[in-house]
């Protein structure tokens, strides 16, 4: 599953959700109508409203290790796309910037939380489920502030502590980690993974060429510098 596979997933489980709040008339009787010209900025930090995009584009945004020195733009938002606050999603990492005029829903938390009570095991689940995603593309989202090259090291050390067989300073992945699964998770073309790859294998850190992918020394992994983009 690329970055794309669980954008897509998170914009099916939103409208659910939609579904759910537009269905009662608490929604109806209490939405306000927001308007955000080019440039200005929402933020999910914000616990006081969640969003409904009706039109316009946002773009969504994380700053490099947290400090908006450097934005990074992870994906745009278009028409049905909500945007659910730390209440609910536990994840207030992104920023919004309208790059063309915008209009959006918003209600207040507390009006969406008596909604969502009336399907308590429902709304349980759904949340857990968008929980979950959100989580998954914050981790697929934070990657690009890096190099491709760094984004490929990470995501070998991520397999290799989460999925990997350890055999004595050997870690083995899965048979199904292959170039292809690389290059669709870290964003960039399997030519550029196999180069990558093939770089790590002549520097002795991996075992490329002959499936499963063996990562001999996770630490010397763990001690290559990051460069940020």
């Amino acid at each position: 599953m690329n970055y794309l596979d669980v954008h897509e997933l998170l914009m099916k489980e939103g409208n659910i959700f939609k579904f759910i709040l537009a269905s009662d008339p608490l929604f109806h009787n209490n939405k306000e109508k927001l308007v955000l010209e080019k440039g200005e900025w929402i933020n999910q930090k914000d616990s006081q409203y969640i969003y409904i995009l009706e039109s316009g584009i946002l773009a969504q945004l994380i700053g490099r290790n947290d400090v908006r020195k450097q934005i990074i733009c992870t994906s745009f938002l278009t028409k049905d796309n909500i945007i659910l606050n730390k209440k609910f999603s536990q994840n207030e990492k992104f920023d919004f910037s309208a790059i063309t005029r915008a209009t959006l829903v918003r209600i207040e938390t507390s009006i969406v939380l008596e909604i969502l009570e009336k399907t308590p095991f429902f709304t349980d689940v759904l949340l857990e489920i968008i929980h979950d995603l959100n989580q998954r593309e914050y981790i697929f989202s934070s990657q690009f502030q890096y190099q491709i090259k760094d984004r490929v090291i990470l995501l070998l050390k991520k397999l290799a502590l989460e999925l990997g067989i350890k055999n004595g300073e050997k870690h083995i992945l899965p048979r199904g980690i292959t170039s292809y699964y690389i290059a669709a998770y870290c964003g960039c073309t399997r030519q550029s993974a196999i180069k990558i790859l093939n770089h790590l294998e002549e520097e002795q850190l991996i075992r490329y060429k002959h499936c499963p992918i063996e990562i001999f020394d996770i630490k010397e992994l763990t001690n290559i510098s990051l460069e940020t983009v």
